[in-house]
Parts: C-alpha cells; structure tokens; sequence
C-alpha cells in the first residue's frame, strides 16, 4: 500500500527560496551529484521532496562551517545515523563560533588601538562601511591567496589608501550595483553596447587593486556565482554579471570553453 506523502513536492525556484539560496546553486548540486531531486516532471522539471530539502540543509549546514562539497558528499554517504551527523554538525558549528568570537575579540582589540588622528582607515571603520564579516573574509583571503602577486600588489594599493579612498570604492561598489539593477530590470542583454560597458566597468574595479586582463575577469566572475557571499555583494545578480563579463570576453578573444589565469 503506497502512502502519500504529507509534504508537497516543491519546485527548484520554491525549493531555493524556502533554503535561501538560488536556483543555480542547486542546479549545481545535482550535476555534481550531491543533491538530486527525487522527482521530475513530464517536461523533466525538477521536483523536490520533503527528504530533499532535508538534504539540502545538512548540506547548507556542514558548508557554513567551511565544509568543501567534496567532503559534505562524502560525509552524507557515510553509513551514519541520524544523530550522528547532528552531532557531527553541531560540533562544526561550535568551532564557528568560536572563531567567530576570537574575530569580535581582534576587532575589540584593533578599535582598543585605534589612532583617531590617523588618516588611515581602521578595520573598525572597514567593517562599519563593508559588512561586520569583512575580517573572516579578510583572513580567509589570505588563506587561499595570500602568496599569489595579485595579493601582494592588492595589499600594497590599501595600505596607502586613506577614509576618503575606501568610501569612494564604497561609493562605486553601491553605484555600480545600482546600475547592474538597472540594467537587469530594462532587458539589456550581455553583448549589447550597453551590457559591454558594465563589464568594462566591473573590469576597472578589480583592475584598481591589481592587473585584470579579460580571462581573470571571467574567472573571477564565475567564483562569484559559485560563492553565494559573492552573490551577495553583487545583490542576487551574481548569474546577470556572469553573463555580461563571459560576452565582453569573448569579444576580447577569451575561449570560454578554456580560460586560464592569465
């Protein structure tokens, strides 16, 4: 005898919305195979279960505490019960907040510190103008690229750069967003003049911290839609951005299919 089940069957943009992440991002989980929904429709639209929403937050959980998806993968196909990988996962999530603490105490200590007649800008003010994640962002920046020469060229351009300096890239970084939602909203479409201009212009903001040449870009633009704190920085329209950078490469000569850090 067949039981119905007592949770309706979602939609990939419903499933997204109720887990608060974008449709993207779980069309990249089934192609990897880390999340796949357990039904599809005639017309072979995803279809996810009350268990495959389930899923998705043991996933959302590990990777808020810096799990890689490799690994969630492979602790979600562990023969594990359960309680087990609650377990697993709330111990995850103490190590975050502990370092979570140990960042408020590096911010305490720098504000402590903090020379009010310095023209340079403290982290305090960074983080009061950028976002209160800006110094766990920083630190694993460093991590990942601290011995690359763009690091270094980038390190270099804000230890001289002063208030004034970074609330203009403040400024530009609000300005451009705007100008991103602007554009989105009218149907520009990536390749038209227009579409080419915001590129070239999301071009010369990384290009103030370091030498962009167009495959980085597209590099860089990817990172962001696969990084949802980057999608968050561009407000959701990490996948509209991707597109517009992808067209004005290819007019550069970029083959989208190999694009190397160059």
């Amino acid at each position: 005898m067949n039981h119905r089940r007592t949770e309706p069957d979602r939609t990939i943009g419903e499933a997204a919305e109720l887990l608060g992440v974008t449709t993207r991002t779980l069309r990249h989980w089934d192609q990897i195979g880390l999340l796949q929904p357990g039904y599809r429709t005639w017309g072979d639209y995803r279809l996810y279960t009350g268990a495959d929403v389930e899923r998705a937050l043991q996933i959302l959980v590990y990777r808020s505490a810096g799990v890689p998806l490799k690994e969630i993968a492979e602790l979600l196909a562990a023969p594990a019960a359960a309680g087990e990988h609650l377990r697993r996962q709330r111990e995850l999530l103490v190590d975050k907040i502990g370092h979570l603490h140990r960042m408020v105490r590096a911010v305490d200590e720098l504000l402590a510190q903090e020379d009010e007649m310095s023209d340079e800008m403290s982290m305090a003010e960074k983080v009061e103008l950028f976002g209160q994640d800006l110094p766990g962002y920083q630190e694993e920046a460093e991590q990942r690229w601290g011995d690359t020469p763009e690091w270094e060229q980038s390190q270099k351009i804000q230890q001289k750069m002063t208030r004034e300096d970074w609330v203009a890239v403040k400024e530009e970084m609000d300005a451009f967003n705007a100008a991103l939602a602007d554009a989105q909203s009218r149907g520009v479409a990536a390749g038209s003049e227009e579409g080419d201009q915001l590129a070239l212009r999301h071009r010369a903001q990384i290009g103030q911290w370091y030498p962009v040449t167009p495959a980085k870009q597209v590099l860089l633009a990817r990172m962001y839609v696969a990084d949802e704190r980057f999608n968050e920085t561009y407000r959701g329209r990490a996948d509209y951005l991707l597109r517009l950078v992808e067209a004005k490469a290819e007019k550069d000569g970029v083959d989208l299919t190999n694009v190397e850090w160059e």
